[in-house]
């Protein structure tokens, strides 16, 4: 069965590890140029946009709707704390619901994603990969961390007063972007939205991981998937990025990689073809375009190689009317053809 949903996340800008942002300006011509193309060359029918400034969402919501885009919108603020990541939240809901009576397109809330790594207070931790190294290692595990509940039922508590207090301003469906580690109560939900990454430790169950989601009763949707674009970077899943020395300036790779963009296409299409397979309803590739990791002519500087996107940034190569140029990947016209049917 064809996915309903045939999606690619969107990033307007976050935080990179050791300062700046992933995007470091968006004027709204790039944005109307890129959703133009995400929808009439990559052929998808809807986009997950994620970042931290509400007024970047609310652009990129609204061009996104004007090109015919199913929106979802994924406000992230990592290391924000309880009452940040709550704020962030509701100022998305009520552009949700602006655009929801203003737009003839489905809108939906995504009201969270991996909070248990990247929200501050749940697991104890400066940043997200503290709390994902103490969440990885049960023998670093101390009854402090236990003593105000278990951080999944600390979780699940904030998602259900956070939904509550969404639906109040959005009256359109909300959802959360769990973390397979998470154990989520979906009840409150309107899809079970998952960040579905396969690797080498999970390939050989995967299928079973996706098919206890539907035991829900409710549509699933695959809210991230990918892979980088080096030979290997299929087995690293969701950690393929972590290559990159961000301590050398400028940043380089740790190792010698061997790029290959046959590889991030194989997998992606594969995975397409597997969510297929299984019923989900619908899946966002992870990610459209990533200027924070700009290529080189120089493999030990090419960032790109390291990037999830599915187009290949230049950043030497910028033009008048576009700060920062990118070309499409294998995987950019691979992902077309199968959400255009061909």
């Amino acid at each position: 069965m064809a996915l309903k949903i045939k999606g690619v996340t969107y990033d307007v800008g976050m935080p990179v590890i050791r300062g700046g942002m992933t995007r470091e300006t968006l004027p709204p011509d790039v944005v109307e140029r890129e959703m133009r193309i995400i929808r009439r060359e990559l052929n998808c029918n809807a986009v997950r946009i994620t970042g931290m400034e509400i007024g970047r969402l609310e652009t990129a919501a609204h061009i996104a709707a004007e090109q015919g885009l199913e929106v979802w919108l994924s406000p992230m603020r990592h290391d924000a704390d309880e009452r940040e990541t709550f704020d962030g939240v509701m100022r998305a809901a009520r552009v949700c619901e602006e655009l929801r009576k203003k737009r003839d397109v489905r809108v939906v809330l995504v009201i969270g994603c991996e909070l248990s790594v990247f929200m501050a207070g749940l697991i104890p931790g400066n940043n997200a990969f503290e709390r994902l190294a103490l969440l990885s290692d049960p023998s670093r595990w101390t009854e402090e961390l236990f003593a105000q509940g278990s951080p999944i039922e600390r979780l699940n508590g904030f998602l259900a007063r956070t939904q509550a207090e969404a639906e109040k301003r959005f009256s359109g469906p909300i959802t959360y972007a769990a973390g397979l580690w998470e154990d989520i109560d979906w009840s409150r939900f309107d899809y079970v939205g998952i960040d579905a990454y396969r690797d080498a430790g999970n390939a050989g169950h995967f299928r079973d991981i996706l098919r206890k989601y539907k035991e829900h009763g409710k549509p699933v949707v695959v809210t991230e998937f990918g892979c980088c674009t080096y030979a290997g970077a299929e087995n690293a899943g969701s950690m393929g990025w972590n290559v990159i020395d961000r301590d050398s300036r400028p940043w380089r790779l740790r190792k010698p990689l061997v790029r290959d963009e046959d590889a991030q296409a194989n997998h992606l299409t594969e995975l397409i073809a597997l969510f297929e397979d299984e019923a989900l309803e619908g899946a966002f590739v992870f990610t459209f375009v990533s200027p924070s990791y700009p290529s080189s002519e120089n493999p030990e500087y090419d960032l790109d190689t390291a990037s999830f996107s599915i187009v290949r940034t230049w950043e030497q190569r910028r033009t008048s009317r576009f700060p920062l140029e990118w070309e499409p990947k294998k995987a950019f016209h691979a992902i077309a053809r199968y959400y255009g049917g061909a």
